[in-house]
């Protein structure tokens, strides 16, 4: 019985070795910001996206979403600490005044964690473009 407890000992000690420190867990950290609250029919929302994570992000996208269109933009396979994108998404000329539309950044770092921000503008009839 000692015997298998110090072989048993003697493995974890050697398994404990060989492990290397895991990366810490760390999610995204993202921030949107866009220049204006309301668009113009046709024009587009502006603004930049923001990413950042200590072990790195591989996925930015940014999409602005009505009822009946998607705009988006994004960057693959990256290997930073840190990404911003600028974008300008086009909302479309038949857009109906007060329309919501929804502004949505997902980041994606090395370990998986996917973490997303919202935010909504609306469709103004005469709003001036930025």
């Amino acid at each position: 019985m000692i015997r298998r407890l110090i072989g048993a000992a003697v493995v974890v000690a050697g398994l404990t070795g060989c492990l290397r420190e895991r990366d810490r867990l760390d999610v995204p950290r993202v921030r949107l910001v866009l220049q204006s609250l309301d668009v113009a029919p046709g024009d587009s929302v502006r603004g930049y996206v923001y990413a950042v994570d200590a072990t790195g992000i591989v996925f930015l996208q940014v999409t602005a979403m009505t009822g009946d269109s998607t705009a988006s933009r994004r960057l693959n396979r990256i290997s930073r600490d840190s990404v911003q994108i600028d974008f300008a998404l086009r909302v479309p000329a038949n857009a109906a005044a007060d329309a919501p539309v929804t502004i949505r950044a997902i980041a994606r770092d090395t370990q998986d964690f996917e973490v997303d921000t919202v935010e909504t503008v609306y469709v103004r009839a005469g709003a001036a473009p930025p």
